[in-house]
Formats: C-alpha cells, sequence, structure tokens
C-alpha cells in the first residue's frame, strides 16, 4: 500500500503552466470548503448576546401608554 502511495506521490512532481485565475479560485475554492467543514463539525453552543439582567428598555425613550395616562391625570 505504501508503495502505490509513493509511486502517486512521484507521479505529482511534474511542471505543468496553470494560470494565476485557475489557482486563486482553487485556493477561494479549498478556503470555503474549509470554512463550511468547520462550521458542520464544531460542537454545538448556545450563545447568548445580552446580560439578560431583567432591564426591559423597551420604551427606549417614548413614554409607555400607562406614562401618557398619569401625566395626564396630573395636569
Amino acid at each position: 500500500m505504501t508503495e502505490k502511495i509513493k509511486a502517486c506521490w512521484k507521479s505529482l512532481d511534474r511542471r505543468i503552466i496553470v494560470n494565476q485565475r485557475e489557482l486563486v479560485l482553487g485556493l477561494a475554492v479549498c478556503t470555503l470548503a474549509g470554512i463550511v467543514t468547520g462550521i458542520m463539525l464544531s460542537p454545538k453552543k448556545n450563545v447568548c448576546i445580552g446580560s439578560n439582567n431583567g432591564s426591559n428598555n423597551s420604551g427606549n425613550g417614548v413614554a409607555l401608554p400607562s406614562d401618557a395616562d398619569e401625566a395626564e391625570d396630573e395636569e
């Protein structure tokens, strides 16, 4: 088996002419295949973006309906 591998490896030693476009596209394909393989084989993670500290900032500076009712009652 190792003899076949060595023979195959020696046959790859020939010189060939490759266009730069083919070389760049080949490198891009290998890079993208590596990224996709890494994503597929990576362990699943549960990521939480945010602190979940209970601060509900849903108003974002806008008066809520309950605040508007209280303001009208004070006038």
